[in-house]
């Protein structure tokens, strides 16, 4: 006979592994069908291809956003999650020899922005007050169903609140950055980081809440504070895997979903591409929502309006991303003097965005379908801080950059990928020319291959992407008031639901309370 199961997960990404711990820890029974070799989604460890002990954080690459709730439930940090402490936190080189260095030190900081302009320096304590107080109100609905806009309105009620909401929730990244920098560097470098996995340009409404969502810092304990995880992104998943195991969550690999069954207008299980039928009294889906409404649920059984709103989503992507195994680190020329040093430009975040035209150029190739020719790059070099990634002497890279279309104006990405991966590498080498004859082997990922390795629909690693139209319940759709959707007993479950993307964990903490509470309820008997 078949096995019933209480709750069927589509998806052993991070969010469903999570929302598989939640049900289990409960008293239900769970089983996780993924579709890959592995578990984690987007947050997977692997070898580089033609580098033998070079690991690389092939999706996501670092943490913040996953709540210390969630962390602390699941003891991650028992089952071998390790943070990697990283100062500076980042390093900006800029074109004509200069660079910006974020260490963790607020006066150091403070001191080397002072070095571009006193009154930047001066501005950082404002913004950085700001910000505080826009995730201070983020945080009341983060382990929550979608508020809506009513009641997140209602929390702006101190002095200062509008400027908050009209600068952090609704304005632009450019915006937001001329309102506190003077000097187009330190405009540049705010711009650049506030547009991460966003197909938007630096002066489109909404990309500065962006920027305050990657600045919530829960993980590390510190407002926009990013960490390495020992044994890149795939110990995160290999511990959440853990943890739910020893719940009692039977969790299947090389499982492909090919469609929901639903009866009656109520989803009971899923078909597997094999044939096989697997049920539960609930399903619950880390796949995105077009993903999920759009292919793995016959139209008919969704209202028109629904699925015209699912559609209407932003989920195509303009991001690439690069792997690398590296004979060497990077060696910047800016920091060839004897004031500076070497490691300056590879402990923590690198970043490629030395003014606000130069991003407003690359996105409008984007816009026209050319990769950008000068694009933006969020790099990081883990092995400089974690030995575990890479064979002795030896390093590895990840260059995270936009804008590059998904559809290519001029060629395909098959013809192109290697081309487009090269030519950014040649223009990092403008900063550290040592980066060309460095490399070992290569791991090239365009919005398509994003798609197709991690099942996100237009290589988006948000599941859809972070602007206010597509927040609190308005994500994934207008009305979203839970995760249920309107077929009973399907449940999104991932970064396509409140809050959103990144390696959080949220969405599977919110959308499996919601279940239990109705699975408790006898809602489904």
């Amino acid at each position: 006979m078949t096995k019933q199961y209480d709750a069927v997960i589509i998806g052993g990404g991070h969010n469903g592994l999570v929302a598989s711990f939640y049900l289990a820890r409960a008293g239900f029974e769970v089983c996780v069908l993924e579709r890959f070799e592995g578990v984690g989604g987007a947050a997977y460890s692997e070898e580089i291809e033609g580098a033998p002990g070079h690991i690389a954080s092939t999706g996501s690459y670092v943490l913040s956003l996953a709540p210390q709730k969630i962390l602390n439930d699941l003891d991650a940090w028992e089952h071998g999650l390790e943070l990697v402490h990283r100062n500076p936190r980042s390093f900006t080189p800029y074109p004509d020899g200069s660079y910006l260095v974020g260490w963790e030190e607020p006066e150091r900081y403070k001191a080397d922005v002072a070095r571009f302009s006193p009154h930047d320096a001066e501005a950082l304590g404002h913004l950085a007050a700001m910000t505080r107080r826009g995730a201070e109100i983020m945080d009341k609905f983060i382990l929550r169903n979608p508020p809506s806009w009513a009641e997140f309105a209602a929390e702006f009620t101190q002095p200062g609140d509008e400027h908050v909401f009209q600068k952090l929730f609704i304005g632009s990244a450019a915006g937001l950055a001329e309102y506190f920098f003077e000097h187009e560097y330190t405009q540049g470098a705010l711009c650049g980081g506030a547009l991460i996995g966003t197909l938007r340009g630096p002066r489109d409404a909404g990309t500065a809440y962006n920027r305050l969502y990657l600045s919530m810092g829960m993980a590390t304990g510190k407002r926009g504070a990013w960490s390495y995880v020992r044994g890149a992104m795939g110990s995160v998943s290999r511990a959440f895997a853990a943890a739910a195991r020893l719940k009692g969550v039977e969790i299947r690999t090389n499982t492909e979903v090919a469609n929901v069954i639903i009866k009656d207008g109520r989803a009971t299980g899923v078909a597997l591409t094999s044939g096989e039928e697997v049920y539960g009294k609930v399903v619950l889906s880390n796949a995105d929502p077009q993903r999920t409404y759009l292919k793995l649920v016959d139209r008919k059984e969704l209202p028109a309006q629904y699925v015209r709103d699912i559609e209407a989503i932003q989920i195509e992507s303009a991001v690439l991303k690069i792997n690398l195994a590296m004979e060497e680190l990077p060696r910047f020329t800016a920091l060839d003097g004897p004031e500076a040093d070497y490691s300056w430009g590879y402990t923590g975040g690198l970043l490629i965005s030395p003014s606000i035209d130069y991003v407003e150029r690359a996105w409008d190739d984007s816009r026209a379908g050319r990769p950008s020719d000068y694009p933006i790059m969020n790099i990081h070099c883990q092995s400089a801080v974690d030995r575990s990634v890479a064979p002795e002497g030896k390093h590895t890279m990840s260059i995270f950059t936009q804008f590059f279309p998904y559809t290519l104006a001029e060629g395909t990405w098959d013809e192109r990928r290697d081309e487009l991966a090269w030519h950014t590498l040649k223009r990092l080498a403008e900063y550290a020319p040592n980066v060309l004859d460095s490399v070992i082997a290569m791991q090239v990922l365009g919005p398509p291959d994003i798609e197709a390795r991690f099942g996100l629909t237009g290589g988006n690693i948000y599941q859809g992407d972070l602007v206010p139209e597509q927040a609190f319940d308005m994500r994934p759709v207008p009305g979203s008031k839970n995760y249920e959707g309107p077929i009973r007993g399907l449940y999104l479950c991932g970064s396509g639901a409140w809050p959103g993307g990144c390696v959080m964990g949220a969405p599977g903490h919110n959308a499996a309370h919601e279940a239990i509470a109705k699975l408790q309820a006898g809602a489904y008997n």
